[in-house]
């Protein structure tokens, strides 16, 4: 029994996503269904306990949940156009239609961001090449589409370091992060495909630049709600888009946020934060439970062990609320979570890198003169 409760959490994925679909099918104020799925998760995911709780869930069933999800991700673009097309969902009737706009954008945006990025995340580590492209498909709801690129040979390498663009510095904001970190993904990924071709003796501007697959398919996803729905719709769109971004960005912000590692040197067990919440656990395809799978990129998440004596965030959900906040976020969470981090965690090296970090955001300076340190050692 507990492991099939184990594998039908995994369907809150889905069945988030289909609370959209279902409220562009409805039409009208339920277009709002799909983004108010997020403050009703959010209460849960606060009000229940920390999740610590090692799964052993069927692993075929919950990648079916996964692929049901990129279905209904399809199914929400659909419907939303053919809403715009039935005139249940009005987006160009001047002031009168400003909640549908609003409605659409929050939805859109909201369900493309969570839960398709953690779909997407766990089906670009996958070794097929099947998984890794439905994880391409999926990452064209939010503009970046070659994040896998980036994301693997950028982030997992330089985790926690300078030439990480995933990674915020103390005192950024997540504002200011989101435009640095999707600008440095799409510098790296450029970057690092044009190195790739000319190794193989080919100019960056051939066919197989993984670049010009990216273009195909975001044009493809805004030409189709063009010609089928119209420009109004395209703007939301856009807007949803470049919303969904910015949401992704700041799982970024919210797992890696002031940490900091030697370069080259080895990552261990406290570089990277935990948020083991009830909900965002099973929503998040595992994404929160974080730091095992830096120590091994390939574990299929529902086979990573979460970390209790690691370091820890509240939920998810509450850093993203403060996040929108910087002088709370940095006062109620990120400053006492990376003191902790700093006296606790810390090596002395990095000691020595939380001091002059702390120093250039302008913080106080918190590290014990002598220091006990305990190390969460990898396995």
């Amino acid at each position: 029994m507990k492991q099939i409760f184990d594998t039908l959490r995994y369907y809150i994925i889905p069945a988030t996503t289909a609370m959209g679909v279902l409220g562009f099918t409805l039409g009208g104020s339920y277009v709002w269904l799909g983004f108010l799925t997020y403050p009703v998760l959010l209460l849960f995911d606060v009000l229940l306990p920390k999740d610590f709780k090692i799964r052993n869930a069927i692993a075929p069933l919950v990648d079916l949940s996964f692929y049901l999800h990129t279905i209904a991700m399809i199914a929400l673009y659909t419907m939303f156009i053919l809403s715009v097309r039935n005139g249940t969902n009005p987006l160009n009737e001047g002031w009168s239609s400003t909640g549908q706009i609003l409605g659409s954008i929050l939805s859109l945006a909201w369900l493309s961001a969570v839960p398709t990025l953690p779909v997407a995340h766990e089906l670009m580590h996958r070794r097929h090449p099947f998984p890794r492209f439905i994880a391409k498909v999926l990452n064209t709801f939010y503009g970046d589409s070659n994040r896998d690129i980036a994301h693997v040979m950028t982030h997992h390498i330089h985790l926690d370091t300078a030439e990480d663009s995933d990674t915020p510095f103390r005192g950024q904001t997540v504002y200011s992060f989101c435009i640095s970190a999707t600008l440095g993904s799409y510098r790296d990924t450029v970057n690092m495909e044009a190195e790739i071709l000319r190794k193989m003796g080919q100019s960056p501007w051939n066919i197989r630049n993984k670049v010009w697959l990216h273009l195909f398919l975001q044009i493809s996803l805004f030409t189709v709600v063009l010609t089928f729905a119209g420009l109004p719709a395209l703007l939301v769109c856009i807007v949803s888009v470049f919303f969904a971004k910015m949401l992704v960005e700041g799982f970024n912000y919210f797992q890696h946020y002031g940490l900091l590692r030697v370069e080259n040197g080895p990552v261990e067990k406290h570089h990277a934060w935990n948020h083991l919440g009830t909900i965002v656990r099973p929503l998040g395809a595992e994404i929160t439970n974080h730091i095992n799978h830096h120590l091994d990129s390939y574990i299929r998440c529902y086979d990573l062990t979460p970390e209790p004596k690691a370091p820890q965030m509240p939920s998810l959900f509450l850093c993203f609320m403060t996040g929108l906040i910087p002088p709370v976020w940095f006062k109620f969470i990120a400053k006492p979570a990376l003191k902790e981090w700093d006296n606790k965690y810390a090596s002395p090296a990095e000691q020595k890198l939380a001091r002059d970090a702390n120093a250039k955001a302008g913080w106080e300076q918190w590290i014990q003169e002598k220091p006990e340190t305990h190390f969460v050692p990898a396995e």
